[in-house]
């Protein structure tokens, strides 16, 4: 059973699981590292003009104390008196911009002579000659300096006296410092609007996803046969209403492919219906009487690979003239089956008046040619067994070539003209073909079927697995053999489905004086349908002693009255059961064994029934076993270990003086 899904859509699933929540958490990201980078680009490009107007301010002082400087020093000239270094230093002490700025004075060698904050000299002396260096360099200007710690802008100018030059150091801290309300606000900011950008996300996602839900349960209801539901109402022009306009589709297109289905079911099983009766009818053509004479052992059966098939097999004994075909319909299905019947009728009818194979082969072939329309051909075997001169005449039209099995030698393929298909061409003359065919000798017919049997990994059964088989059922009865190679096909192929019909047929030839002296078996159900085989049985042992038709009808009568007491006493109503009657001529006396595994009963225990009384006088039952009694020489019962029950009657064949 297919499990339901469920779907939680609450709404703290919604915020936590849901693909709103997913989607809107993920454009939070894309848009906070889209603000990160244009935070960096815009700090990267503004660095310049944030060092210019940090140096503005710094330019200033420093130049204003310059000039202050200069002034000092030329009012101190005008006075005769030169002005101090010291005095120089006291206004640059003035000088203080920023909060972490220093300055710095040198004289005409670059020597530091002043330096406002000692902070520089913890770093080294490799900081200092840096600082001084710089300024050596140029009379006026504004450096990036110290980038090895903590980078510095050095703007630095002449003072005009005696070659010394003011400096100004700005730290970083400095330079950035006016930009860090700019920074803490545009955080503020950014995290603000960060919250306002997820929150609209979740909310127009949310509404967005939402008829999905819709469409889910609606999926969910319409799957489980519901195509009336109603779907969600979309007004947006977008994909969520081309999604409806396409669920609607599916609607429609389900309600009439189920409409299209029940007539289709509908017609399915009418035609399932004909074929199994087609499949009832074919079987019941097909011939399951075998004969029960003794000069030939005859069995035949027909698997079809569907319903219905296009294998065929008969036989027809006139007189002492056997007659019989196997064929294969090129096809599958009713098309073949029809054909398979028209040739089996047609068979019927002419193997009485067309005593030669190749005569039948040829009505057969013109009958079915003239009207192929279909284009259908037939391959066929058809054998013509003389019984009293032990001579097979065959005619194979494009069939398998039967194996045989001589008395002595291995089996073999007998030898065939291909010759043409049935209905491949009206006027084809077909080669027939003769062989002896000793007592003894036995043939299987086959359809491809058998040969092209495969297996799982698509091997064929093939033609030398046959004979094989074939020498290890060389002198069994025709039924054993058949059961034996349809199990031997069914183990081969190990479950895999087969394509094609699988019909065999084997016949098996003995003389009478074969069977003169051997037991023949006949087993019965305990039906009293069964009397007529019984009775086709014992007046066939009969005529093989050459016995006279009273003799046989009075045995015949015997046994008779023996199998119905036990059909109708020996089992419990509605138990199965069976009855085996073994007959056997020996020393001049016909025998007849009947076994049953029923109730005990000694017939030969019974009261002897009083003849001379009257109907009415008389008491019920005992005349059947008298009938027994009078009729054969000898009767004797013998109840065995293993339930049987065993009762043996006995009659002296008539001699030929008898007879003549």
């Amino acid at each position: 059973m297919i499990e339901k899904p469920n779907f939680d859509y609450t709404y703290d699933h919604a915020l936590r699981k849901s693909f709103s929540m997913r989607l809107s958490f993920a454009i939070l990201v894309i848009a906070a590292s889209v603000f990160l980078a244009a935070m960096l680009i815009y700090f990267y490009v503004s660095e310049e003009s944030m060092k210019e107007e940090t140096a503005r301010k710094a330019k200033t002082e420093l130049h204003d104390a310059v000039n202050q400087m200069r002034m000092k020093a030329v009012v101190a000239d005008a006075k005769g008196e030169p002005v101090s270094q010291e005095q120089l230093i006291e206004i640059l002490r003035e000088v203080h911009p920023y909060k972490h700025s220093y300055t710095l004075m040198t004289d005409s060698t670059g020597r530091l002579v002043f330096m406002s904050d000692s902070t520089l000299l913890v770093k080294g002396m490799s900081s200092v000659n840096e600082l001084r260096s710089t300024m050596l360099k140029g009379k006026s200007g504004m450096q990036e300096v110290l980038k090895g710690s903590d980078i510095s802008l050095l703007i630095y100018e002449p003072v005009g006296t005696r070659g010394m030059k003011a400096a100004v150091v700005c730290s970083r801290t400095d330079i950035l410092a006016s930009y860090k309300s700019l920074i803490f606000y545009g955080a503020i900011a950014f995290i603000l609007g960060l919250a306002i950008l997820f929150v609209s996300c979740a909310i127009a996602i949310y509404r967005m996803v939402h008829p999905l839900h819709l469409f889910a349960e609606s999926a969910m209801s319409i799957a489980e046969g519901n195509l009336d539901t109603a779907l969600p109402d979309i007004r947006t022009e977008d994909e969520l209403q081309q999604l409806r306009q396409a669920f609607e589709y599916m609607q429609k297109s389900l309600r009439q492919y189920i409409d299209d289905l029940k007539v289709s079911t509908a017609s399915r099983e009418h035609l399932l219906s004909e074929l199994t009766i087609a499949h009832d009818i074919q079987m019941g053509m097909i011939t399951k009487a075998f004969p029960t004479r003794d000069d030939i052992d005859l069995f035949a059966s027909m698997t079809p690979a569907r319903e219905v098939g296009g294998d065929l097999y008969d036989f027809l004994i006139e007189e002492n003239e056997l007659f019989f075909i196997i064929g294969d319909v090129a096809g599958k299905g009713v098309p073949a089956s029809l054909y398979m019947a028209v040739t089996r009728t047609l068979f019927r009818n002419l193997a009485g008046n067309y005593q030669s194979a190749s005569n039948i082969v040829r009505e057969i072939n013109r009958a079915i040619a003239s009207e192929n329309d279909s284009c259908i051909f037939v391959t066929l075997f058809v054998g013509v067994l003389d019984l009293r001169n032990h001579v097979l005449t065959y005619c194979n039209a494009a069939h398998n070539a039967p194996v045989l099995i001589p008395v002595e030698g291995e089996c073999r393929y007998l030898d065939v003209v291909p010759n043409v298909p049935v209905g491949a061409v009206e006027r084809f003359e077909y080669a027939e073909q003769q062989i002896d065919f000793e007592p003894g000798c036995a043939l299987l017919l086959y359809t491809d079927g058998l040969t092209e049997a495969m297996n799982n990994q698509r091997v064929l059964f093939g033609k030398e697995r046959l004979l094989k088989e074939m020498e290890m059922t060389r002198d069994v009865g025709a039924a054993d053999t058949i059961k034996f190679v349809q199990c031997r096909v069914e183990r081969f192929a190990d479950g895999a489905e087969q394509s094609d019909d699988l019909t065999m047929m084997f016949l098996r030839h003995q003389s009478q004086q074969q069977f003169a002296n051997s037991k023949r078996r006949l087993r019965l159900k305990n039906e009293l349908a069964e009397i007529e085989r019984l009775r086709s049985f014992v007046l066939s042992v009969c005529r093989e002693q050459e016995t006279s038709e009273p003799f046989a009808h009075s045995v015949n009568l015997a046994v008779e009255e023996i199998v119905v007491n036990i059909v109708n006493y020996a089992y419990k109503k509605g138990t199965r059961g069976h009855v085996d009657v073994i007959a056997k001529a020996e020393g001049g006396m016909l025998e007849f064994k009947i076994e049953d595994w029923g109730v005990p009963f000694d017939p030969t225990q019974a009261e002897h029934a009083d003849t001379t009384l009257g109907v009415e006088e008389r008491p019920i039952g005992g005349l059947g076993i008298y009938l027994v009694r009078t009729i054969m020489d000898s009767m004797s019962y013998q109840r065995t270990d293993d339930g049987r029950n065993i009762l043996t009657l006995k009659k002296k064949l008539p001699t030929a003086e008898t007879k003549s």
